[in-house]
């Protein structure tokens, strides 16, 4: 009774077996970054963004050269014209006008990356819909995003994905 219960089981698990083997899986794979990246409209969004921030960006340059000019007038004049309590004034101007301008340049880089991260996600999220739709319209089982080691150019759609989405 028990050998044949085994061999029951075992040509059960055969026929399971050859029935996994036998299905055929369509696997494709994408890469979000080249399409994010080739898009017309996801450049002009960054070319906006960037126009946006530039006047803060050269604002952060313009007062890193002045901070560097207070610098080097420390330098110069420490020990000549600048009295020792003048010399600690200016050290002091220098030390709040860094501070002042490290924060200030950290808090536009960080709305500037909140801004990308946000147009990036609102992107994502239309590349997402398109490649579900292409793969329904083609019978896929399993779409990857990009980050598998390798994949053949035979299950890569990117460049399907990148043209619906350019045409629209």
């Amino acid at each position: 009774m028990l050998k044949r219960s085994l061999i029951i089981v075992a040509a059960f698990a055969a026929v399971f077996q050859t029935a996994i083997v036998a299905a055929e899986v369509k696997i494709g794979v994408y890469d979000a970054r080249k399409i994010l990246e080739s898009l017309p409209s996801v450049q002009k969004e960054f070319k906006n963004l960037n126009a946006e921030f530039e006047p803060k960006q050269k604002e952060i340059a313009e007062k890193q050269q002045a901070l560097l000019k207070l610098k080097e007038d420390i330098e110069k004049n420490a020990g000549t014209i600048y009295s020792e309590a003048d010399l600690q004034a200016k050290q002091l101007e220098w030390q709040s006008k860094r501070r002042e301008l490290q924060l200030y340049a950290e808090d536009t880089e960080r709305l500037f990356n909140v801004r990308r991260n946000e147009a990036i996600r609102k992107f994502q999220t239309s590349v997402d819909s398109e490649v579900t739709e292409v793969a329904k319209e083609e019978g896929f089982d399993l779409i990857l995003r990009s980050g598998v080691m390798f994949a053949s150019p035979k299950v890569d759609i990117t460049d399907k994905v990148l043209k619906r989405m350019s045409s629209k």
